[in-house]
């Protein structure tokens, strides 16, 4: 049966709706259309038809993102969200310089500046967005969106998640000022799909039958994928990826510290940062990452319940701030420090409490408080799950317990039985981009011996990865949320770098050495893994080459030049910004 598509209607007040549809597959229901506001009809009318209109190309990015939903519904389709945003990443964002930001619920400021998303259901009405580009700034209902296909295309229940990142994509074309490609009047006869939506000024190459704005395309709204003429308008209009990425190597742990930052694309140094403003303390205890780049912490250690966060903008190279975070320690237990996906902030926590810091002034904003029998071992956070975080703990007894944390509310929302506490205990704990998957070290008792474990974050079923038998896993980095990736810490033997396909079971060795890997850290830019093995001190890439075989060359970047030998902190981090 044939593609629904929504009917173009200009309206009194002169505006188009660029309806999208696209049913997936066989019972959708007939052709409908709604008004709305956007576009003058004379500027319409005035434009040659095309496929981008340029006049509405967004100014600057990042463009924020949020949902105009209620608090219940914000819960309700958590996962339906995250599958949109993984669309958007995994298309526009990957293939070009445009980025999206805060994916949050929507406020009412008024000089917000981004995508306001609606999510409905109604026969009459497919998803869409009210106009091009721009012309979605700060405006209610800009962009709509279904996720559950009772009503629109009931062909899509059973398989949402397809549907969602497909409508999403195709969407998202709009909202960056991307028109439907069979309005381009050098549309051929051969498809006979009528103009629909805001058309646009701009034609870039020839006409495209695989793009994913294209109704004549046979793969439905491109499979979801973008067609290399759609990359090639993304990237005229939003820049190039970011490739842009610096390697910051300790070349001093030990105070007074200091940082050297490499250009990863040259391996040349372009900045030396100096930590001997900070006083008094003895070594760096941890180097990471924001989520987004913008900031470089660094741990300073005074004593293991006395220690300073400092700042670095990334940007600049320079010190933002130090500040003294000792006393949001608790001294009977150790602390977990993991920047929220936003940037913006950093979870510390010690046994039962999460602090919630300013990442840019270092100020304690809040704390999350939990029951007094938990303690916390390590909390991450998940790519594309902004309203929750996910911890490996103690529960009272010597029971382990994976937890879902609401981080507005600082309430365990879920909590499932993770195994054993152990007198060897990993702390090795790592959740999937689209918090699907946990994985961790499991034990059956307090003396047994540990095994790989992955669970299911909405059954709390676990699976003994059984193919691994490696038991100390380190540096444990879940990739595509279909790979994991780990270093195997050997003392007695070689060790080894192992990439597993959690899918199809695949095990594959990277690299075996006979130093352990003293760090490592997957780079989604380059798909490669970069790591350090102990005593060397140098920064290697492992990269798959055309044959399919992996690769190991030494970058030539080197850290702890004062010939300290130092563990427990990370030699490097790379930074892509």
């Amino acid at each position: 049966m044939r593609r629904i598509r929504g009917l173009v209607l200009a309206i009194s007040s002169g505006v188009l709706i660029t309806g999208c549809g696209g049913d997936s597959g066989s019972d959708a229901p007939g052709s409908n259309g709604k008004s709305a506001t956007g576009q003058p009809a004379a500027q319409q009318l005035a434009t040659t038809k095309g496929y981008a209109l340029s006049t509405v190309i967004w100014d600057r990015v990042p463009i924020g993102v949020c949902w105009d939903m209620s608090n219940a519904d914000l819960a309700r389709y958590s996962s339906e969200r995250s599958w949109s945003r993984l669309a958007v990443q995994e298309t526009w964002e990957r293939h070009s310089g445009v980025r999206f930001t805060g994916w949050r619920q929507c406020t009412n400021d008024p000089n917000y500046y981004g995508i306001r998303i609606t999510v409905e259901d109604s026969a009459t009405i497919g998803p869409h967005t009210v106009g091009l580009g721009a012309m979605l700034n700060n405006a209610p209902g800009g962009m709509s969106l279904d996720f559950t296909f009772r009503n629109w295309s009931p062909s899509c229940q059973g398989r949402e998640e397809y549907c969602i990142r497909r409508v999403a994509a195709h969407e998202f074309g709009h909202a960056l000022g991307f028109a439907h490609e069979q309005n381009r009047p050098d549309t051929p006869s051969t498809c006979n799909e009528p103009a629909q939506g805001t058309s646009g000024d701009t034609m870039i190459g020839e006409w495209d039958l695989a793009s994913i704005m294209n109704y004549c395309n046979p793969n439905w709204n491109g499979d979801g994928k973008l067609s290399a003429t759609d990359i090639e308008m993304a990237q005229k209009y939003y820049g190039a990826p970011r490739l842009t990425e610096t390697v910051y190597t300790l070349t001093r742990a030990q105070a007074p510290a200091r940082i050297t930052a490499y250009d990863f694309a040259s391996r040349t140094a372009k900045a030396s940062i100096d930590l001997s403003l900070t006083g008094d303390y003895k070594q760096v205890d941890k180097m990471f990452a924001s989520a987004d780049g913008t900031r470089l912490h660094v741990l300073l250690e005074r004593s293991p319940t006395s220690i300073d966060l400092a700042t670095i903008d990334t940007a600049t190279n320079k010190v933002l701030h130090v500040t003294p975070i000792g006393p949001l320690l608790t001294t009977s237990t150790g602390y977990s420090l993991q920047p929220a996906p936003d940037g913006k902030q950093v979870y510390l926590s010690s046994k039962n409490i999460i602090n919630v810091i300013d990442a840019d002034s270092g100020a304690l904003l809040r704390k999350m408080v939990l029951p007094e029998d938990y303690s916390l071992i390590k909390v991450v956070t998940a790519r594309n799950d902004d309203e929750h975080l996910y911890a490996l703990a103690n529960e009272p007894g010597t029971k382990l317990e994976v937890l879902r944390i609401e981080t507005a509310s600082a309430y365990i929302v879920g909590g499932y039985p993770a195994g054993s506490a152990s007198s060897t205990m990993s702390d090795e704990f790592a959740v999937t981009d689209d918090a699907k998957k946990a994985y961790f070290v499991s034990v059956a008792s307090f003396a047994g011996e540990g095994s790989l474990t992955e669970m299911d974050l909405e059954s709390g079923i676990t699976r003994v990865l059984t193919d691994l038998p490696e038991k100390k896993p380190r540096f444990l980095t879940p990739i595509d949320n279909q790979q994991i990736l780990f270093a195997d810490d050997n003392g007695t033997g070689p060790s080894a770098v192992i990439l597993y396909d959690v899918t199809s079971r695949t095990k594959t060795t990277l690299l075996t050495s006979s130093s352990l890997v003293g760090y490592m850290q997957y780079d989604p830019t380059t798909r490669s893994v970069l790591l350090e093995r102990s005593g060397i001190w140098s920064v290697n890439q492992i990269r798959q080459r055309a044959d399919g075989k992996y690769r190991n060359v030494d970058l030539g970047l080197r850290s702890f030049t004062s010939g300290e030998v130092y563990n427990g902190v990370a030699p490097f981090v790379s930074v892509t910004r």
